[in-house]
Formats: C-alpha cells, structure tokens, sequence
C-alpha cells in the first residue's frame, strides 16, 4: 500500500510450507527529498536499490541511453517518458500479483481474472485507448508464465521477497522456485533433475541478456543467500513471448554465463568502487526542523535542529504508520 512518497513492500507471496526458512519480512521504499531508498523494518538500516546502485557504478549502457532520447522525443518530453516508465512498472507489478494469486489459490478462473485486469490497470491509469490492448496482453503474458510452471513443473517458493546485501544494497526477488532442471516433456518424474533458482521477470517479449540485467540476478542471487543462509546457485530470466495460438515464453539460462563471464567478481568489484564513491553511505543531506515558539527579535535558531536522512525517514514512517492505523479503524 502506498502513501504519498513511502511504500511498505512485503512479500507477495510465500509457500505455506516453504522448503527455505523464509522469515517474510517487510521493508519500507522510502523518496524524500530526491532521494529514494529501502529502509528494512528489522533494524531500520538504509539501503540502495539494486538498480540504483548498478546504474551508480557501472559504465553507461549507449543503447539504452538512445532509446531513452529517443522514446523522450517520440513521447514528447522526459517528463512523459517517466510517466510511461510508471505506466511498465504497473503492468509488471500487475503480472506479479496475478502470479501470487495464483499460488495462493491454487487456480485461476479467467473470467475473474479479466474483471481483476481491467480494474487494476483502469486504477493505473490507462485509458480507454491503450486499456483493452493492455488487459489482452497481460492476460496472454500470464498464460506464458503459467505454461512455463507446467512445463517445467514449477513449485514456486516466494513471489516479490525482499533480500539485502549488508554493505548496503536491497532488492526485491521476482521469483525464488523449485523447478525441473530441463522441459523434461517425456520423462518420467523420478528421472528428472529438481533445481532451486533465482527467476527474474520481464515484462519486455525480447527477453533480457544485457550486462546490466544479468548483474542484477547476480545481485538478487547474492542478496537471497545472504539474507536467508542459502546457496542457490541458478538464475534465470523469464519473459513472455508475443505468442498468437499456444501460451508460450522465453526462458534465458544465465547461470553458466555468470560464471564463465566471472560476473561474481565484476559485481564485487562494483560493490567495493560504490563504498569509495559513497554509493552505500546514508545520504548526508540534513533536514531542519523547529520546535517551540521563538518571540519576535529572538534567534530563530534557538528553536532548529537538524535531523539526520534517517532520522527524517523514521519520522515519515512513523507518522505513516500512524495514519494507516488510523484508516483500518474507520468503518
């Protein structure tokens, strides 16, 4: 749920009996001033996105600053470039969920579905225009995911679990599953090999394979097994595919290029190049607040004090939480 510039994130979905001991903890995203973090629940400690953090240290991708240029010019400012940005993380957000659904129902009824669509992304914004076209493909997108899980006879662990990296950084993990190594088809079940994996999600139909994207996994990887002792080895990318007559889907193997490619080390590196920068450090911006009544021809300074990001934070949250107790009582 949101309000005004914080965010409580929480896990979309956890399995009832997970085979890892997920504890489910919550995390606030947090934009004050310009500045957006993650502050865990657990210890109140700030951390840098994911994203946020690579986009930081890492050389700036060429590509992807053209498109940016000239998607901003096509849309007519960067400004509406933002705000179609908001527009595919909605839509992504919204694949999420339906997922989460999913699992927790253990079925899904498609013309509900459509009704839960339609009312979902009409709530983020779109219009009449782009509505219908949208509820087709988030529909046709889901059905990609739901074939991958039969085919590889998927038994999902979390959707949307927060995980963090002590030095710093916080990211959200799309899916964590418990999956047949291979599209066995044929095969019969006790010769088939289970794996644990990583899975990120993508809503684009061209699937994902950027330096960038693959570091993101290494970086959800890391903070997954960090978070909860773990050791999951696998990462994949999972992204629909335009598909017209049978569900299907694009799913890219990236394990053995992180390891070959020594994408570990180059993530490491970029963690150690961010703490001398001062990527991870708690903002030093300050934030003035007064106190009391000055009289006229006092100091006004008698009544200031300068409160730290995180304490300014804390009070955000704080008052946060205030409200949304407030709203669960009305009736």
């Amino acid at each position: 749920m949101t309000q005004g510039n914080i965010e409580k994130l929480e896990p979309l979905y956890i399995a009832p009996s997970p085979t890892i001991r997920i504890q489910g903890e919550k995390v606030y995203r947090i934009d004050v001033a310009g500045l957006r973090h993650y502050i865990r629940e657990k210890n109140g400690q700030t951390y840098k996105s994911l994203t946020t953090f690579l986009s930081a240290v890492m050389p700036k991708n060429r590509f992807l600053q053209s498109w940016r240029e000239e998607m901003a010019a096509d849309l007519g400012s960067p400004e509406k470039l933002d705000e179609w940005m908001e527009k595919v993380a909605d839509y992504g957000t919204a694949l999420h969920i339906a997922v989460a659904d999913y699992c927790r129902n253990g079925y899904v009824n498609w013309y509900d579905f459509e009704d839960w669509a339609y009312n979902y992304l009409t709530g983020a914004g779109l219009k009449a225009g782009t509505l219908q076209t949208a509820v087709r493909e988030l529909t046709k997108d889901f059905a990609g995911i739901l074939q991958f899980f039969y085919d590889y006879d998927v038994r999902v662990i979390a959707v949307e679990i927060p995980v963090f990296i002590s030095a710093g950084v916080a990211t959200l993990v799309d899916l964590v599953v418990e999956m047949d190594e291979k599209n066995y088809q044929a095969t019969p079940p006790e010769k088939r090999k289970r794996i644990s994996a990583i899975i990120n999600l993508k809503s684009g139909k061209s699937g994902s394979s950027f330096e960038d994207h693959i570091l993101q996994l290494v970086g959800e990887r890391w903070a997954f097994n960090e978070t909860y002792n773990q050791s999951i080895v696998n990462v994949f990318n999972l992204s629909p595919s335009n598909w017209k007559e049978t569900p299907s889907y694009k799913l890219t193997n990236h394990t053995k290029t992180v390891e070959e490619k020594e994408y570990v080390d180059q993530f490491q590196m970029y963690l150690q190049l961010a703490k001398t920068r001062g990527v991870l450090s708690e903002p030093t911006k300050t934030f003035p607040m007064f106190k009391g009544v000055t009289e006229y021809g006092e100091d006004p300074t008698n009544a200031l004090t300068l409160r730290s990001y995180n304490e300014f934070a804390q009070e955000r949250i704080s008052t946060y939480e205030k409200e949304l107790t407030k709203d669960s009582t009305i009736i």
